[in-house]
């Protein structure tokens, strides 16, 4: 089984034309643990889904192309579209070979090992050779700040504290 994540995009720089983002996908196989790092375009994940839907009736609908693909907001919810779609895609029967393909992946032979397969290491191995460029993300449950001021305790909670002047200062 497999599970994917596009954690992140960035911006390619060109020397022979406009830069692009690349949408940066983790996949894990989580029999073996091994790690896969790929980096595709918006416009690679619209070509495969024009292939998906020729063969198949019950394609998932596609994250549609925006005028200012640049913005910040754009970008991550199209990352976040991207995601569903290819996990929905990948859990699909019909178009789970197709989706690895598109990945770079092989699925292992049945009655093979796997080990004959791929080269089975402790380390990532990475498809593409360029690093994730995205930063972890950090959330609370609640606000902390309202939250602090509506709890008698009169100590001062100093991880809090600590968290949010780490965050909010640099």
């Amino acid at each position: 089984m497999y599970q994917v994540f596009i954690s992140g995009y960035r911006l390619v720089e060109v020397s022979h034309g406009k830069p692009y983002y690349v949408y940066c996908i983790e996949v894990l196989e989580t029999e073996t643990g091994t790690r896969y790092f790929i980096e595709r375009r918006y416009s690679e994940f619209s070509a495969l889904h024009r292939t998906l839907k020729k063969g198949n009736a019950d394609v998932v609908p596609f994250p549609p192309k925006k005028v200012r693909n640049c913005q910040p907001k754009v970008l991550e919810q199209r990352r976040a579209a991207l995601e569903v779609y290819i996990q929905k895609m990948l859990r699909l029967s019909t178009t789970k070979q197709q989706v690895l393909n598109f990945l770079g992946i092989e699925e292992p032979t049945p009655g093979v090992s796997y080990k004959s397969t791929y080269k089975n290491t402790e380390e990532p191995q990475h498809i593409h050779s360029s690093t994730l460029g995205h930063q972890p993300v950090l959330t609370f449950q609640c606000d902390p700040h309202v939250q602090s001021s509506a709890m008698s305790n009169s100590l001062p909670d100093i991880v809090i504290n600590g968290v949010l002047l780490g965050i909010y200062t640099s």
